[in-house]
């Protein structure tokens, strides 16, 4: 690539350049499908356009400015390729937890661009107290990704004489950044919905993690910017809906077609004809329109406060999260009526339709958009503290 070329890539909104990965993403669709995991061509280009790198502070070729942008980006590769959306999405979370390093560990694991992430918050490793840091070893599930990474983050419960050898209160839980050569891949993932995710399990055997590269979600951030002053939680919530709201709008997109490619000559009615077809596809865009602004709203006030250097309030990480968890519920539902109303054309796998059936239900199957989440908004709206662990990380 020329100078001139990686120059225009840089000054290239990364919605735009998702944008400009639709067509290339719907192309290796059925290549994506069959090998489990992302075509290259797709990978080669998310790369190109740093895509994979939008959670980095600036100086390491992220996004660093408004996380609506970023929601931008998972519906409209989500409205392609689901699971191209879901890597990047995993993608972002995996290089803002490097927020946790000191500056020389986040450029040591971030540095080079051709770098690709994947990580488990589940707590299924262990990791023992060691000389200067620790051994981990475990076997962590549904790890999306973990075929294209080059580092892995990943949570484990550290145990030493003086803390508790076992999940539960008082457990002492770290996050790790692991190089790929540690990690062994286990062929697990044989799915439906997003079957090109490829998230296998992997497992660690005895590898010693450096004391730096541990870090966890009340380590102190060194990089005090706007972007890092973002909680975590709400803003992964928010891209897991956004992604669920993509796949509403291939769905859509899909069933207007139809309705377009079938107009035949002669008195009897067509697809488009029916009313329920009709009343779907006006519910459908008019749902995709207010579950988006609303979205794009909330997630839109915390940056102001961010930038502001002002204090979150629970009331405002509860219209995130609620934004959150209703958009993705309702596209869900929205989807499976879009689905019931096609018809018999809903079971081919030619049409998007079928394929954004699987891919919504495997989305909402996520633990940052389950519907205790809604219950702790909830909480904060009615003057009580939400308590869940991620409310306000």
């Amino acid at each position: 690539m020329n100078y001139e070329s990686s120059l225009a890539i840089k000054n290239t909104l990364p919605s735009i350049a998702a944008q400009g990965m639709y067509d290339l993403a719907t192309l290796y669709r059925d290549d994506t499908e069959r090998c489990r995991r992302l075509a290259p061509a797709v990978v080669e280009k998310l790369a190109e356009h740093n895509l994979f790198k939008m959670g980095l502070p600036k100086f390491l070729e992220g996004w660093d400015d408004n996380p609506v942008e970023t929601l931008k980006v998972y519906e409209t590769l989500a409205s392609a390729e689901a699971s191209a959306a879901w890597i990047v999405w995993n993608n972002h979370l995996t290089c803002t937890l490097g927020r946790y390093l000191d500056e020389t560990s986040l450029k040591e694991v971030y540095n080079d661009p051709s770098h690709i992430y994947a990580n488990s918050a589940r707590p299924e490793g262990v990791a023992e107290v060691v000389s200067e840091g620790y051994m981990v070893s475990g076997q962590w599930t549904l790890v999306s990704g973990c075929e294209l990474a080059d580092w892995f983050v990943l949570r484990c419960l550290v145990v030493s004489e003086d803390s508790p050898k076992t999940l539960g209160p008082g457990a002492n839980l770290k996050l790790f950044f692991i190089p790929k050569k540690e990690v062994e891949i286990v062929d697990t993932w044989n799915v439906g919905g997003l079957n090109g995710t490829g998230s296998h399990d992997i497992v660690i055997k005895g590898a010693f993690v450096k004391e730096s590269y541990a870090v966890s979600f009340d380590s102190p951030v060194v990089i005090d910017s706007a972007y890092n002053r973002l909680p975590i939680g709400c803003i992964n919530s928010a891209g897991c809906a956004a992604m669920a709201l993509g796949v509403l709008k291939a769905a859509i997109d899909d069933l207007v077609q139809m309705c377009l490619d079938r107009v035949t000559p002669g008195k009897n009615p067509d697809l488009r004809d029916r009313e329920t077809i009709q009343a779907a596809i006006a519910k459908s865009k008019t749902l995709l329109t207010s579950k988006r602004s609303q979205l794009h709203s909330a997630v839109g006030t915390l940056w102001e406060v961010s930038q502001n250097k002002n204090t979150f309030t629970d009331e405002q990480l509860a219209d995130v999260w609620a934004a959150a968890c209703e958009a993705a519920r309702e596209a869900r539902a929205m989807v499976s009526e879009i689905y019931a109303v096609a018809g018999t054309s809903s079971l081919y796998k030619k049409y998007k339709i079928e394929r954004a059936h699987r891919d919504i239900h495997a989305i909402l199957q996520h633990g940052i958009v389950q519907p205790h989440w809604m219950n702790q908004a909830g909480m904060a709206y009615v003057g009580l503290k939400p308590t869940g662990a991620m409310f306000r990380t």
